[in-house]
């Protein structure tokens, strides 16, 4: 693949803004530096340059003096680190590869902050997209791993993606650069030099523009996932929540499977395999049903939901009622209490008159076993069996607010008072409770 005329990269993505150049020294990040400093100009760009020293081979002193010299023919400020990577990667039990990578963008974005950067440009070109795209598909990967390296993606620009190596090279060579060659490129003991090495060559004999169409599909890729995350994020907006105890997906009606199995990823506090997705996407099918996730975190589904519950719910102290102000019950909820005459209150179940006489030491808490409830009109019975009458879905039966004094709950904040606390002719005093809970508490009752 060649292209007509001389190389220019559309940098208008960045354009006045000040960028950080990762220059290895190898003929890709060559290039990269040279164009950006030829189009320094037209687009207003700041350039920095920074290089990272792996000290994994004998002659990587030799690459960190090359970009230097580089840097200073170009007139970019440049700036150097060395990382002890062989030793950094024993020490962590972790591959060469991967560890060079962590340090080196760790190095990479400390540097991006030193120099006021807006980003760091990479020299990743077509090859190394096609590179990508192959290894996720061997992953097994979906549209979000097929779409593989993105020009912008947080901080990270990269411009080359629709450029081939070969170009760059020309380019270099029309130009009269020189660039280093790292030997470790040559080595196929690790999965991308090994596609680079044997399976893309043997690709395009068959398919010659491989390359080319690999790009297509990672940018088709892009595309797609991209709709996909606005509309999950569009269903979450509406349909799922949290709170200390548990977070929720409301699956009455299901959105397309697509949208549900990133919104289950999106809510799930664990990583999730696969075989784990398909297990939740099962488990939304069903009217009711509960799973391991990882031996931290349970999946519940409830007629209308799917939550995921803690194993080891937090701890949350009691709080003392406070007759004339207001008070938090930590990530659940506040209660503000005032004097009010002693009417109840009707409309706004998360507002009550109650007795003040029978609040007095009374606290703001959740629920414990044992706790006993007498809902007006009724007996005296467990709060539990209060709340499973209720249909109250049962992760979020904890992250009711209580107000309770001893063993006895007053008030179940949003579901119904206790005849032990209500307004009687007898009334003297009286408080106005409003509750105000961090999440939609309705949400999980089922009416």
């Amino acid at each position: 693949m060649r292209r007509d005329g001389p190389l220019k990269p559309d940098f208008s993505a960045v354009r006045g803004r000040r960028i950080l150049i990762a220059l290895s020294g190898g003929a890709d990040s060559v290039a990269l530096a040279c164009l950006l400093a030829e189009a320094r100009p037209e687009y207003g760009l700041t350039l920095f340059a920074a290089h990272v020293d792996h000290g994994i081979r004998p002659d990587s002193a030799e690459d960190a003096e090359f970009c230097r010299a580089l840097c200073a023919d170009l007139d970019i400020p440049f700036l150097c680190a060395r990382a002890d990577v062989p030793a950094s990667a024993r020490a962590n039990r972790a591959g060469l590869e991967s560890e060079a990578r962590r340090l080196r963008y760790q190095a990479l974005r400390r540097f991006r902050q030193e120099t006021g950067c807006d980003c760091i440009a990479l020299a990743h070109h077509m090859d190394d997209q096609a590179e990508t795209v192959l290894m996720h598909l061997s992953r097994g990967a979906g549209t979000r791993g097929l779409a593989g390296m993105r020009a912008l993606s947080g901080d990270l620009y990269r411009p080359l993606l629709g450029l081939r190596k070969s170009e760059l090279a020309d380019y270099l060579r029309q130009a009269g650069r020189s660039w280093r060659e790292d030997s470790t490129n040559r080595l196929d003991d690790n999965p991308r030099n090994a596609l680079r090495l044997h399976v893309i060559p043997e690709l395009e004999k068959c398919y010659p523009q491989f390359a080319a169409a690999a790009a297509r599909c990672a940018l088709s890729a892009q595309i797609e996932s991209d709709y996909l995350d606005e509309q999950t994020a569009a269903f979450l907006s509406g349909a799922a929540s949290e709170c200390p105890f548990c977070s929720w997906i409301g699956i009455d009606p299901p959105p397309h499977r697509a949208v549900l199995r990133r919104a289950v990823r999106a809510k799930c506090p664990a990583e999730l395999s696969w075989e784990q997705v398909n297990a939740l996407e099962a488990l939304c099918g069903r009217p009711r049903g509960k799973i391991d996730i990882d031996g931290k975190h349970f999946a519940e589904r409830t007629g209308r939901r799917l939550y995921f519950v803690p194993k080891r719910p937090p701890r949350i102290d009691p709080v003392p009622l406070d007759p004339g102000g207001t008070v938090s019950l930590a990530g659940l909820c506040e209660i503000t209490a005032q004097e009010a005459a002693p009417q109840p209150a009707f409309g706004d179940p998360m507002i009550q008159v109650l007795d003040a006489q029978a609040l007095e030491g009374a606290v703001l808490r959740t629920r414990r076993p044992g706790d006993r409830f007498r809902p007006l009109g009724c007996g005296d019975r467990l709060l539990s069996d209060f709340l499973i009458d209720r249909k109250v879905d049962r992760p979020l039966r904890d992250a009711l607010a209580i107000v309770a004094r001893g063993g006895r709950a007053l008030w179940v904040c949003g579901l119904g008072i206790s005849e032990d606390a209500k307004i009687v002719p007898e009334t003297r005093r009286a408080l106005r409770l409003n509750c105000r809970y961090t999440f939609d508490m309705s949400f999980g009752i089922n009416k």
